[in-house]
């Protein structure tokens, strides 16, 4: 069963607003459709996409001190919460971390989200439901008896069951081909492939 993040809560909202069925969302984002009834609830309820909690302990709440002599020390220096962090310290001797700058600035407007490090990473943690919906694949280099080698894998992202590996001297198409005829050979075609966009793996997709 899939954790479904804020954003995708988001999505399973606008999913059901388009009139999608309760049970087409719950299969795509692998979850039962008590937890989509249970979101639609809330958001009915608070007319708004809940917002889960996030784990972990809170923050310390900053005093009004602390506040202060960030806020005097900004306006002295103009510096970033990073240098401003080690201004305050070598000024003050006193140690305030750098996220806890950062965000009474954010507070009083005098700083601004940096929204490419808010971007969604792009990768995607898979975990499907059955075997041979999808194999995962890359290539690994290592050394062993002080010379350079490359390790090429195949996992079924079901089961984790590695399918085929290969060890070579160089990592090449023509042997990314050869670990993955010896998987089909073994298990038969998957569903889906996961590789990146390496050389090796693109000619690979053609050669198919």
């Amino acid at each position: 069963m899939s954790k479904l993040t804020n954003r995708d809560i988001e999505r399973n909202l606008k999913q059901w607003l388009k009139g999608k069925p309760v049970a087409e969302i719950a299969r795509y984002f692998q979850v039962n459709r008590q937890r989509i009834y249970q979101i639609i609830r809330t958001f009915n309820k608070l007319q708004e996409p809940p917002v889960l909690k996030q784990p972990g302990r809170r923050s310390p709440s900053i005093d009004k001190a602390t506040e202060g002599l960030i806020l005097e020390s900004y306006h002295a220096n103009d510096l970033n919460p990073i240098h401003l962090e080690k201004k305050i310290e070598e000024t003050n001797g006193i140690h305030i971390p750098y996220n806890r700058i950062y965000n009474v600035l954010l507070s009083h407007d005098l700083v601004k989200i940096n929204m490419k490090k808010r971007k969604q990473r792009k990768w995607v943690r898979y975990e499907r439901e059955h075997s041979m919906s999808l194999w995962q694949g890359d290539w690994k280099e290592f050394v062993m008896n002080k010379e350079k080698h490359w390790l090429i894998a195949f996992m079924d992202d079901s089961s984790r069951l590695i399918t085929y590996y290969g060890v070579f001297d160089t990592p090449t198409t023509e042997n990314t081909m050869s670990v993955l005829r010896q998987g089909f050979d073994e298990y038969g075609l998957p569903r889906e492939r996961l590789t990146d966009h390496g050389t090796q793996f693109v000619s690979a997709r053609d050669w198919e």
